[in-house]
């Protein structure tokens, strides 16, 4: 993958991005803020039993596929540049994801030049949104032959169920370009879930956790990961880059991590981490052994969702012909306000080529209707429109 220059170059940058002194801090200060909400001593104690690990952290293995994966995941939606996912990396988190989109490219590329060292591109089970029969550029982008992990996004029954996925599939796994195949569930979520699971061939799943809370959802997931599907889980915590600099965040962050590994079917949870202190931060979790819950946090931050986020539950989709674009317009409204990715949420926008105008009164009425979160739909979307456009 490099010249043995290039191989000793990324060492001598690990080695310097790597200090023990300052993640102590950081695990430290996790912990501290962590006893202050309630989850007291037992923050950081060892679970009773045997865990799996992988590089001395919990770990799962991701269900039929076999892959050992840490609890905590990397989302590369916010990384520019090599250093961090070095850091990453050296700090022992395996499973990590990436996607062309991702800040313009950008993501990919310095994942790209981070694989150059061939020896750092084994440490990792690497997971791409992208389309097998997408995947040639991809790899001459991230440097390897190969990824482990396709997780394409599936927003519909009619996409989830395409015979020409498995069939694309199958082509790149024999040319050993793939070795997984999974999807990417935002929208639809309990729906995609069951018939993800029905189909057979898809391995693993990226699936939204943003609709926990619902009952239908928590036993399709339950089911899929019975089945055999590997799931790691995005939109289930407060925001991107968290970084354990308060109390409250360290407890709620830790709590929701921890619910979603042992109790709400996950294998691992994927973190969007974007500055070396955040990457510390869910490192001093993960040596927490995940065995804390604070279930009073936990609905707070569910009840501070109510009226202000998506749950991408789909009820509006079956009550209005144009609302599959509701959640997604939703969404990139989110990445805009609260993940500062402008940038990427006007281009996802745009790509859409729908808006919000094109809804009227009657339509919103009976989304707002079957709406998990009673959202207030045209002030939010006209929001939306406003941002975007």
């Amino acid at each position: 993958m490099g010249d043995s220059r290039n191989s000793q170059s990324m060492g001598k940058i690990s080695a310097e991005l790597v200090s023990r002194r300052d993640f102590l801090k950081t695990a430290s200060a996790a912990a501290l803020g962590a006893g202050a909400f309630g989850l007291g001593a037992g923050f950081g104690r060892l679970q009773a039993e045997e865990q799996l690990a992988v590089n001395s952290l919990p770990a799962s293995v991701l269900g039929r596929t076999g892959l050992k994966v840490t609890k905590i995941s990397f989302g590369g939606v916010l990384i520019t540049e090599p250093p961090l996912l070095i850091r990453v990396i050296d700090q022992g988190i395996n499973l990590i994801h990436t996607a062309p989109a991702y800040q313009n490219g950008r993501s990919m590329e310095a994942f790209g030049k981070v694989f150059k060292n061939k020896g750092l591109r084994d440490k990792v089970v690497l997971a791409l949104k992208e389309r097998p029969e997408n995947i040639d550029s991809c790899l001459k982008v991230l440097n390897t032959d190969y990824v482990d992990i396709l997780v394409p996004p599936m927003t519909s029954l009619a996409e989830i169920s395409d015979p020409s996925v498995p069939d694309n599939f199958e082509k790149a796994r024999k040319a050993g370009k793939a070795r997984f195949m999974g999807w990417a569930g935002h929208n639809n979520t309990t729906e995609i879930f069951d018939r993800g699971r029905e189909l057979g061939y898809y391995d693993v799943t990226l699936m939204s956790y943003a609709n926990i809370r619902n009952a239908s959802f928590l036993e399709a997931a339950r089911k899929a990961r019975e089945a055999g599907i590997g799931i790691f889980t995005m939109k289930g915590q407060p925001k991107r880059n968290a970084d354990g600099s308060t109390a409250e965040e360290a407890a709620t962050f830790t709590s929701l991590c921890s619910s979603m590994v042992n109790h709400q079917h996950a294998h691992s949870v994927l973190a969007s981490m974007g500055s070396f202190q955040s990457v510390d931060f869910y490192r001093g979790m993960l040596e927490t052994k995940l065995g804390c819950r604070n279930r009073t946090l936990e609905d707070r931050y569910w009840a501070q969702q109510e009226g202000n986020y998506c749950s991408m539950c789909g009820n509006c989709e079956k009550v209005c012909p144009f609302s599959e674009n509701i959640p997604r317009i939703l969404r990139y409204r989110m990445y805009y306000k609260d993940y500062g990715l402008k940038d990427y949420a006007r281009a996802k926008y745009a790509a859409l080529n729908f808006s919000s105008s094109q809804l009227t009164s009657q339509d919103l009425e009976c989304c707002e209707s079957v709406c998990s979160r009673r959202l207030p739909l045209r002030s939010m979307l006209d929001e939306a429109h406003r941002l975007l456009s």
